[in-house]
């Protein structure tokens, strides 16, 4: 399980290892992140455009 880069919750992972390019989105805060690797699982927090 990762944490939100956001606001350090856990982002539950399901079953399946998530594909990378996938988007996890946190459940407390609603941060976006996108996987850029696998093996471990590695997320990277998707900025928003003002």
């Amino acid at each position: 399980m990762t944490n939100c880069q956001e606001c350090n919750t856990p982002i539950p992972i399901e079953e399946e290892i998530p594909d990378i390019g996938a988007i996890l989105v946190c459940p407390s805060c609603g941060a976006e992140h996108e996987v850029i690797a696998t093996d471990p699982i590695e997320l990277e927090l998707i900025e928003e455009e003002k």
